[in-house]
């Protein structure tokens, strides 16, 4: 009799949506904290306390996915954590966030394009140009944020998933 080959009792997906909805949560978290008090939560400070966190819960889906499973994970499956958990956080974040500023509050909204027209006019940009990124900056603003944050993750799961892969003996070769 063979031994049977040990499987993985989760998936990249499972791994990446678990791991997903504690990026939306801490999102919303990291967006409402600065709004409520009146910052700016799109630039500054509270933009970059994302990046560690994300990189902490890539680390932690990785750990998860190994721990619950043969213990390995490649290149790939890292990647596909990653995926999922960039994917759920950035939709589940960001349609927090638009919604908040859709139906409750746009004064976040409001505060970050203000900031940009005050350093765009410190800069000496001609008004026309102003209006015109003002334009753009309101019809691409969300696009951008869900591609951003979706690319932004795969990139940043690459990286963190150098590190944190486990190759099985036959993948070492």
């Amino acid at each position: 009799m063979e031994p049977q080959e040990e499987t993985s009792n989760v998936s990249t997906r499972d791994a990446g949506i678990r791991y997903g909805l504690y990026s939306a949560g801490i999102a919303i978290v990291l967006f409402l904290v600065p709004a409520l008090i009146g910052q700016n939560p799109f630039q500054g400070v509270w933009n970059w306390i994302g990046v560690p966190v994300t990189i902490a819960l890539f680390v932690f889906g990785h750990k998860y996915f190994k721990d619950e499973g043969d213990g390995f994970m490649s290149f790939g499956q890292g990647v596909g954590i990653g995926f999922w958990i960039s994917l759920i956080g950035t939709v589940l974040g960001g349609g927090f966030v638009y919604i908040y500023i859709t139906f409750i509050d746009p004064a976040p909204f409001d505060l970050f394009l203000e900031e940009t027209r005050y350093n765009m006019e410190e800069q000496g940009t001609p008004e026309e140009g102003i209006e015109m990124a003002m334009t753009w900056t309101k019809n691409l603003f969300w696009p951008i944020y869900a591609l951003a944050g979706i690319v932004g993750g795969v990139v940043l799961a690459m990286i963190v998933t150098i590190f944190t892969q486990k190759k099985t003996a036959e993948q070492t070769y």
